[in-house]
């Protein structure tokens, strides 16, 4: 455990991990807007975390072969001491991240890129999100190298420098090296879903999700053209009311509901935590159909999980309010569930539009889900096991935020991720993959996540800590 002294606001640990992390977060690794690919200036302190990484894990860096691909990515193989391609010893890759997104300073109670130490928090971008956790993982591999433990099996991490940016130049190249080299993994963890309290509507108890499947990513341009010109003489059809009749079609026809195999299995083993009615509700989600629907889908953490959604993000015109615009545009962001795909997404939008002044197109990166196998096989396969192992040694009997009790035990539940990670462009490389970031998040502390003031407390990192060295041991 982390051992602290404070009352004058110093902190003396000895680990030397929050150390380590506040000096991380100081490396501003935001990539500056408006910067190309290629630009030295933006890629150096993605280079100079690289190096800082090496410099403060010496024991682990002689312990493992590593590669540097390029400023977003690197990537060590820790070898293991077992016969590689036999049973149960192939090797597991666990993924990281080590660039932020940008963080509007003036909005903050402290400097983002400060990596200060505050009543028990380290505040800086990044504290989340996800350097504690990158760092968490090389901090229990150098411990573990300098006790003189070596893994079973062969340890891969794999780290990206462009995460936020939809990891093209970081982990989808990196998977694609690791195709090339022939290598194929038991099964991949990455960051994903804490350990959530107070986060689904009726239930207080603290619940390991452990994403197994992650929703498609879309974003989709919406556009309709026009013969610019002066705003007095307007045509009978404008290009932002045939828009805006789009988007109005679009929001009365939602995308239906759907209960996956994963959600019903999350579905039911929440009913285990939830009280009364609601426990029973959740325990016969697929009998119930259309009143089971009604009643989830009354929160948005329960309808993201069955139906795919969408926001409308981005709306755009004419620059200037006496001009008429040569275009109406507007973005779509669409978190898509399985079965739905990119290109069934794309013709749903079109066809409940039925307008074919409207263009529907695809803006930026776009992705299908990443599903999983059948759930039963994937948690009593490998990785489940090990994870939820883990969570029982960090977490054990968990103390909630502001609670003076004995703690709560942390189940680990199938979850459906409903953001985007890394992990989807090693999809081919493995048929399990698991999203997880071991840490107990209030709603409260995932506001700070890409938003202001984050911060991480000590005790979170105590249980990284204590989680990826847990899970070590055991490959």
């Amino acid at each position: 455990m982390i051992s602290m002294k404070l009352g004058d606001g110093l902190l003396s640990l000895a680990t030397g991990y929050c150390r380590r992390l506040c000096h991380g977060l100081r490396i501003n690794t935001a990539w500056p807007p408006g910067a190309l690919p290629g630009d030295a200036a933006a890629e150096k302190p993605l280079k100079t975390f690289q190096e800082f990484l090496a410099e403060s894990y010496p024991a682990f860096h002689r312990c493992a072969q590593r590669w540097t691909l390029s400023p977003y990515g690197v990537v060590y193989r820790w070898p293991g001491w077992g016969d590689a391609g036999s049973s149960g010893l192939d090797p597991a890759l666990l993924l990281g991240h080590y660039d932020v997104v940008p963080a509007e300073g003036n909005a903050w109670t402290v400097d983002p890129f400060g990596g200060e130490f505050l009543d028990g928090f380290i505040y800086g971008r990044g504290a989340l999100d996800m350097k504690s956790i990158t760092l968490g993982i090389l901090e229990s591999a150098d411990t573990l190298c300098r006790r003189g433990f070596k893994p079973r099996r062969d340890v891969w991490i794999a780290l990206g420098g462009d995460e936020e940016r939809t990891g093209i130049l970081g982990a989808r190249e990196t998977a694609a090296w690791m195709a090339r080299e022939g290598l194929r993994f038991s099964f991949i963890l990455d960051e994903g879903t804490p350990v959530a309290v107070n986060q689904i509507s009726g239930i207080s108890w603290p619940l390991a999700l452990v994403g197994v499947e992650e929703k498609g990513y879309l974003s989709a341009a919406l556009s309709v053209d026009q013969a610019p010109g002066h705003a007095s003489q307007p045509p009978e059809q404008q290009a932002a009311a045939i828009l805006s009749r789009a988007l109005l079609r679009l929001s009365r026809r939602p995308f239906p509901w759907l209960l996956t195999p994963v959600a019903e299995e999350c579905f039911r083993r929440l009913g285990d935590y939830a009280p009364g009615i609601a426990g029973w509700v959740m325990h016969h989600a697929r009998l119930l159909g259309p009143l089971f629907f009604r009643a989830a889908g009354t929160s948005p953490s329960s309808r993201a999980l069955l139906r795919t959604t969408m926001a409308i993000t981005q709306l755009s015109g004419s620059a200037a309010d006496n001009v008429l615009p040569s275009a109406a545009r507007a973005v779509l962001n669409l978190r898509l569930l399985p079965p739905w795909t990119v290109d069934s997404a794309l013709e749903r939008l079109r066809s409940v539009i039925a307008d074919r002044r409207v263009a529907v197109t695809v803006h930026g990166l776009a992705t299908d889900p990443v599903r999983a196998g059948p759930v039963k096989e994937v948690v009593e396969g490998p990785g489940w096991q090990e994870i939820r192992s883990a969570v029982d040694s960090a977490f054990g009997s968990a103390v909630l935020p502001g609670d003076t009790g004995l703690g709560m035990s942390v189940p680990a539940l199938p979850f459906l991720m409903l953001a985007t990670t890394d992990s989807r462009h090693f999809k081919d490389l493995s048929p399990r993959i698991f999203r997880f970031s071991p840490q107990i998040l209030t709603p409260d502390d995932l506001s700070r996540i890409h938003g202001h003031d984050e911060r991480i407390s000590l005790e979170n990192m105590d249980r990284c800590l204590g989680f990826y060295t847990a899970l070590m041991e055991q490959l």
